[in-house]
C-alpha cells in the first residue's frame, strides 16, 4: 500500500457520513436544494453527497450541483461532511431531506 492510499484511506475514516432517505413528496427540488446549500456554506468544511446509483459526489453548497442529483421521493443519498461541525450539518441537512412538505 502506497503513502497516498494510507493517507486517503484514514482521511475517509475521520469523515463523518450519513444515509437519508428522501422524504419532500417533490423529492430534490429547488428550494430544498437552496435551505441544503445555506447550511453548507456556513459549516466551516466540506459537505459532499452521494446518490446510492452510483452517480458521481456532489459539492453540497452548489444548488445546481444539488439538482443534478434527480434526486425523486424514496432516493437514498448519503452525505458525507468533513470539518469542524460534521455532526451538526449532518443533523440539519437530515432534517431537510426528511421534510415530508416545504413551506
Amino acid at each position: 500500500m502506497t503513502a497516498i492510499s494510507r493517507m486517503a484511506q484514514r482521511e475517509e475514516a475521520l469523515m463523518k457520513s450519513q444515509t437519508v432517505t428522501v422524504q419532500c413528496q417533490e423529492g430534490l427540488h429547488l428550494r430544498v436544494a437552496s435551505q441544503m446549500a445555506q447550511i453548507a456554506q456556513k459549516c466551516g468544511g466540506t459537505v459532499e453527497i452521494r446518490n446510492r446509483k452510483g452517480r458521481p459526489n456532489v459539492n453540497v453548497c452548489s444548488i445546481i450541483e444539488l439538482l443534478t442529483l434527480g434526486a425523486t421521493p424514496g432516493t437514498a443519498l448519503e452525505i458525507v461532511a468533513d470539518g469542524p461541525n460534521e455532526d451538526t450539518v449532518l443533523g440539519k441537512l437530515s432534517e431537510v431531506l426528511n421534510q415530508t412538505q416545504t413551506a
